[in-house]
């Protein structure tokens, strides 16, 4: 709530009008006070019963507030699913074998960290893992089934062992390989039970959205018997953490059910919530329709007549035109459209909408194409609009006019997998002209109808309004597609060599 804030701050002048009702309605005293002493009055003068003047001045501050705007959240456009990225940063030191946490800290680390992958949708994971040296062990993707095929193969003693923490360089590999777009809030996972005093003053002065998952105890826990005799303290220094959850680092001590991992996941909203915030392309969420609800409980505390006025004034919201008027008044034209969309009203939608992203998808799904790539030239050239922009076109048979849009998509967001398609597609309906107009073949018979179905879209009808942002998946890295050929390996042993040679290239 940190964010709060009135969308009209100007409103609230209307209080001097709740002041002004405040006044009449304590004035309003039985003349009998005014000729008996307090004490007395107040022994023998029953209080009436309230009137509505008693309860104007509460309805009225209300709604003032109400029309103020309160908000404390940007409103996302209904063209975007919310989705984030999170990359993994996992502490694989020997005290990860410690089995104060059964079976141990490394293997419950692992069932956490799917579990809050499967309570997470839409959002892509990464696993960066670090002791001495840091390593990518697991691209952004949203698949499970990848990314727990080489989380269950990790293990600490696959890193190569050495001198000093990697903590740092583990960030920066996190930071590298989870790039920073507005659409996409970023957030770091660390995952560790020992940190040392640089590295936790170093973290307090950190400027990126991160927190840190302990897992262990304070008395610490035994250690396999390979590990026993090197004197590894598995201590928890519960001291330091604390110090560094002081410095504004969202600090969580892993538990033996599933409260950590809803710590976690609400840690993570609040930052995807701040990133969205700090986004000056997004509308604050007018929230003042809240209080409409405290407003109706005061009218029916109030005289009883109250009830008979709202049976009266309920039906006439209902009527077209004080229905309208109503919905100006509480509800903003875009959430109007909004609702509108998710009735498969387009058209409508369209009508009402203000923001040109939103109006243009309006139109789109109305089949109004040339009004949609109007809408769309009109917002920000974002990537996402700009794809819009080039359906909008090939929806129109407008060829290369959608070509140039999905490539300056790209060139905003080059790894995009849907971009992409949809551009390869119509190049293909391009080539495929030009060959006929080479060929001459036209006489052969009329000219193949080319239609834009091939064309895949961010909505689909039953999806309302969250479009189904497709990213590029494992597959799309050569670096994973190199993994997926080597498996014959065993993902362990891919990992090792991995570790290795990467560690033999560091200088």
């Amino acid at each position: 709530m940190s964010d709060f804030h009135f969308v009209y701050p100007w409103r609230l002048l209307g209080l001097l009008l709740y002041v002004l009702l405040w006044l009449m309605a304590s004035g309003q005293r039985s003349a009998w006070h005014q000729i008996m002493g307090k004490p007395f009055a107040k022994a023998l003068i029953i209080g009436r019963q309230k009137r509505l003047t008693q309860v104007l001045p509460w309805l009225c501050a209300l709604g003032v507030f109400a029309l103020a705007g309160p908000t404390w959240q940007r409103e996302l456009p209904a063209a975007l699913t919310q989705q984030s990225n999170m990359m993994v940063v996992l502490q694989q030191d020997p005290a990860m074998y410690a089995q104060d946490l059964t079976p141990s800290r490394h293997q419950r680390m692992q069932s956490k960290i799917m579990d809050l992958m499967n309570r997470s949708a839409g959002m892509h994971f990464g696993l960066v893992v670090y002791n001495s040296h840091a390593y990518l062990t697991t691209p952004l993707t949203i698949d499970p089934t990848f990314y727990s095929l080489f989380l269950a193969a990790q293990s600490p003693n696959l890193l190569p062992e050495g001198e000093g923490a990697g903590l740092k360089q583990a960030i920066a590999l996190a930071l590298k390989n989870m790039p920073e777009t507005p659409n996409m809030p970023r957030n770091i996972l660390l995952v560790a039970d020992s940190i040392s005093p640089q590295d936790a003053a170093w973290l307090t002065q950190l400027q990126v959205p991160i927190q840190i998952w302990v897992p262990g105890t304070a008395r610490g826990g035994e250690l396999p018997q390979n590990y026993a005799q090197r004197g590894i303290d598995t201590r928890l220094n519960v001291e330091r953490f604390s110090k560094i959850r002081d410095g504004g680092i969202p600090v969580t001590l892993v538990t033996g059910d599933d409260s950590d991992v809803d710590v976690i996941t609400s840690h993570i909203q609040q930052s995807v919530n701040a990133q969205n915030n700090a986004r000056g392309d997004l509308h604050w969420k007018n929230s003042g329709y809240l209080l409409v609800i405290p407003m109706l409980l005061l009218l029916l505390l109030g005289r009883r007549q109250l009830i008979c006025w709202l049976m009266v004034l309920v039906p006439l919201l209902y009527m077209p035109q004080s229905q309208a008027a109503w919905q100006d008044a509480w509800i903003s034209p875009d959430m109007q459209g909004q609702i509108a969309f998710k009735h498969g009203d387009y058209k409508k939608a369209a009508e009402r909408f203000q923001d040109p992203l939103w109006q243009g998808i309006a139109y789109y799904r109305a089949e109004d194409f040339a009004a949609a790539a109007f809408a769309f030239r009109q917002a920000p050239q974002t990537a996402e609009s700009l794809l819009w922009t080039g359906n909008s076109y090939a929806q129109q048979k407008q060829w290369q006019q959608a070509i140039n849009s999905y490539d300056r998509a790209l060139s905003l967001r080059p790894d995009w997998d849907m971009a992409q398609k949809n551009r390869a597609a119509i190049a293909k309906i391009i080539m495929e002209l030009r060959q006929k107009e080479r060929d001459r073949q036209a006489a052969q018979g009329k000219e193949q109808d080319y239609k834009p179905d091939e064309i895949k879209h961010d909505l689909k009808k039953d999806q309302g309004v969250n479009q189904k942002d497709i990213q590029p998946v494992a597959s799309s890295s050569p670096q994973v597609n190199q993994w997926f050929e080597n498996l014959e390996v065993s993902p362990s042993g891919l990992l090792e060599n991995l570790y290795r040679a990467n560690t033999e290239e560091t200088p």
